[in-house]
């Protein structure tokens, strides 16, 4: 067990009264399904891996203050304009240009959860390039239906 981050594409209009209601922002959260033609956004433990790339190649993406938290601990949304934003930004981001700046030795010194990235080596780098990769999907399918996406951290 341990820090998970995942993310759920949701209408706009769902997210807008998540954010404005916390009783809707439960019924949001407790009763949706995602449909099956959605891509799944979970990352796993690979978001500091993730967001020590992001930030160390200077991409302008940041998966924890683009969202507005909702009402409910652990949840935030992101509405359909930064979804749109931060999927035209992850389309121009290799993962090849990401993985020029991964430095286990370094993301295990400061402490980049789940400080794993000296004892896996390469491995570790093609767990944050899976992850990356859905990442990518689920902003990009996300902006295609001009939804919002639901972010769950904990």
């Amino acid at each position: 067990m341990g820090v998970i981050m995942s993310f759920t594409r949701v209408s706009a209009a769902d997210l807008e009264l998540a954010m404005m209601h916390k009783d809707c922002a439960a019924e949001l959260v407790h009763g949706f399904t995602r449909p099956e033609t959605d891509p799944d956004g979970y990352l796993d433990k690979s978001w500091a891996g993730l967001k020590y790339l992001l930030e160390a190649a200077d991409t302008g993406i940041d998966l924890f203050f683009t969202a507005t938290p909702l009402a409910l601990d652990g949840y935030s949304g992101w509405n359909p304009e930064d979804v749109a934003r931060t999927a035209e930004l992850l389309s121009k981001t290799s993962f090849d240009k990401l993985a020029a700046h991964y430095d286990p030795v370094a993301m295990d010194a400061i402490g980049v959860y789940p400080q794993i990235w000296i004892r896996d080596g390469n491995d570790g780098l093609g767990y944050l390039r899976r992850y990356y990769a859905g990442l990518v999907e689920v902003f990009a399918h996300a902006a295609r239906h001009r939804s919002g996406l639901l972010q769950s951290f904990g």
